[in-house]
């Protein structure tokens, strides 16, 4: 039976790509999803940078597309993990705009189609220059370029450069682009761009190119053919996952879609470039998006469920009409409200539904609610991650917790005595009982230079929200890394303060407990981004990826444990791409939190996990 979707109430059965049927009342989300056309060569802005897409052709060259777009190899390749392996014909490459070199932009030459590139000769310019310029011997230019025989060279004269007589079957950056060897398989129903990339190992952009773009889609039953990884076998076909016995588990996605602020959108059926939409709709908008795939991905491994979607709106007015609505009390597993009155009033009408809040709320939010899942980490549970990987990791270093005198951190610095106090008691190799405390002022260092030591690593420990704080902080102690060796461990919101400059937290090792992360060099993180794409025509955010994680999450736990999976959470494990799980609970009469956290470490200036 698969997936079935409702939306505004109209019952349709999820194909992607073919036959998908919407409701009236959603029915211009799917333009939300899709860019606008442009008859400029296609840009895309990913974590706040912007990229040039790039379609390979035969013959092309990293270094012949580098030199076109005055952007080095390195950085191509650094966009471009896979590029490491070679081009493939039809790859889409993201050129980092932001790697541009300016001196160099002006006199780009001009890619041809054959992977050559075309010199437009500037004032004073020699042959011998340009044969150097690209690594070339004047033999190689005059050869390709016969008339220079004659002619000779003229400012603005075009001089063809055979990027091909530099080919080394070593070199990556000059080796041309190919064809690759497939093997044959057949669509089953369910089965998208992304199942198919995990299945088989190779990224969906791979399996999209070798098929001439699959403007249509996957269709089930049609044959494609899948890139074949060199001494990698295809893994066999996934056994599919128990489904409910008799009938489809009953699932609501009820997200603030907020349709009502953007009647102007739906009434003219677009989008209107440069018309940003009302946030919420947005957020919502890539939620359900990531959520759609988490979805399909189960269905092509057996789950058989029935979805609702809703609009929850913003306020009472909107959701309290829906949560009266007869389906939300058949309800098994509830995603969403994302408002903390709207989950309370569903867990309460809706006792037999597990309810997941997925987006930050207060630990209230599952207090007396049995039946509510919270899973966005709290801040308290980030200062005791922080505490506790200092005291294991740095037991043998001098610890040292600031505790200044700020009203608004008190809370979180008890709560980091405790936590490090506690977690040391577990260390037999700790250098002492107990970390040594300083006390600098909000705009000195107080008596900490005093503290620090010559011979082993300071690990200082700075549990402040306070703006000016940690500001005079970071600055103050950047000519003491000098002296010292330090790693500054601090709150993830320090990223977010302008007045806190990166090079400086990156010279002091900046080190703090996150509840998210993606690593974008992850060939999963890679394969989800260009599905995602492919499917919706837009780029990838933290909600699409927040969407995706905890939807796959808990249709696994339902697949795997049924309707009372959740007192079992624990035994519930999968390979998340943006927020991992670590489920608990401080009573029978309270729902569950989130307690999992990364440890990040700013290097080079990015972030990294840290060991």
């Amino acid at each position: 039976m698969g997936v079935s979707l409702k939306i505004g109430g109209d019952l349709m059965h999820v194909r992607p790509k073919t036959g998908l049927r919407i409701s009236h009342a959603l029915a211009f989300l799917l333009l939300l999803l899709r860019p606008i056309d442009s008859s400029a060569q296609e840009t895309r802005t990913i974590d706040g940078k912007r990229f040039t897409i790039h379609t390979v052709e035969a013959g092309q060259t990293l270094f012949a597309i580098g030199r076109s777009y005055a952007v080095p190899v390195d950085a191509l390749v650094a966009a471009n993990p896979e590029a490491k392996a070679g081009l493939r014909i039809g790859q889409e490459l993201l050129v980092p705009m932001y790697a541009v070199v300016r001196r160099e932009a002006r006199s780009a030459p001009t890619l041809l189609t054959d992977g050559e590139l075309m010199h437009t000769v500037a004032r004073k310019e020699t042959l011998f220059g340009i044969a150097r310029t690209y690594g070339l011997h004047i033999n190689d230019l005059l050869e390709r370029n016969p008339d220079l025989n004659t002619s000779g060279l003229r400012e603005g004269m075009e001089v063809v450069i055979p990027v091909a007589v530099r080919t080394d079957p070593k070199d990556v950056a000059l080796r041309p682009a190919e064809h690759e060897e497939s093997f044959d398989h057949q669509v089953a129903h369910g089965e998208t761009l992304y199942s198919l990339g995990q299945r088989y190992g190779v990224a969906p952009e791979r399996i999209q190119a070798a098929n001439a773009g699959l403007p249509e889609g996957l269709k089930a039953g049609q044959i494609i053919r899948v890139p074949r990884i060199p001494g990698v076998e295809p893994p066999p076909a996934p056994r599919p996952v128990a489904a409910a016995p008799g009938r489809p588990y009953r699932i609501g996605l009820l997200l603030p879609f907020a349709l009502d602020r953007n009647d102007s959108l739906r009434a003219n059926a677009m989008v209107e470039q440069g018309k940003p939409l009302h946030e919420a709709t947005r957020i919502a908008a890539q939620f359900y998006a990531g959520a759609r795939l988490a979805l399909e991905e189960a269905e092509a491994g057996g789950l058989m469920a029935e979805v609702t979607v809703l609009d929850m709106g913003e306020d009472p007015r909107t959701w309290n009409p829906v949560l009266k609505r007869a389906e939300i009390f058949d309800m098994e597993l509830c995603i969403g409200p994302f408002h903390r009155s709207a989950i309370e009033q569903l867990a309460r009408a809706a006792l037999q539904a597990h309810v997941v809040c997925p987006v930050p709320q207060s630990n209230k939010v599952i207090l007396g609610n049995p039946n509510v899942s919270k899973v966005s980490v709290s801040r308290p549970d980030l200062i005791r991650q922080t505490g506790r990987y200092v005291a294991q990791r740095h037991a043998r270093d001098q610890i040292i917790l600031l505790r200044p005198d700020i009203h608004a951190d008190r809370e979180a610095q008890e709560q980091m005595a405790r936590t490090l106090t506690e977690a040391l008691a577990d260390q037999p190799s700790r250098l002492r009982d107990s970390v040594m405390v300083a006390r600098p002022g909000r705009r000195d260092l107080g008596d900490l230079p005093g503290k620090l030591s010559k011979d082993r690593l300071n690990v200082i420990v700075a549990p402040s929200f306070d703006l000016e704080f940690v500001t005079n902080l970071v600055g103050k102690l950047k000519p003491l890394a000098a002296r010292h060796r330090i790693v500054l461990v601090g709150m993830d919101s320090w990223l977010a303060m302008e007045s806190v400059a990166a090079a400086d937290l990156d010279m002091l090792g900046f080190l703090f407990a996150s509840p998210t992360w993606v690593d974008h060099e992850d060939p999963r993180v890679q394969a989800f981004t260009h599905a995602f794409r492919e499917r919706f025509g837009q780029d990838v955010d933290e909600y699409a990826f927040l969407g995706f994680d905890v939807t796959r999450f808990y249709l696994k736990a339902l697949a795997q444990l049924g309707t009372s999976f959740s007192t079992r959470l624990n035994e519930v494990h999968t390979d998340p791409l943006h927020m991992g799980f670590r489920m608990s609970r401080t009573g029978p009469e309270n729902g569950y939190r989130n307690e999992y956290a990364v440890m990040l470490q700013q290097k080079e200036l990015r972030l990294v996990k840290a060991p």
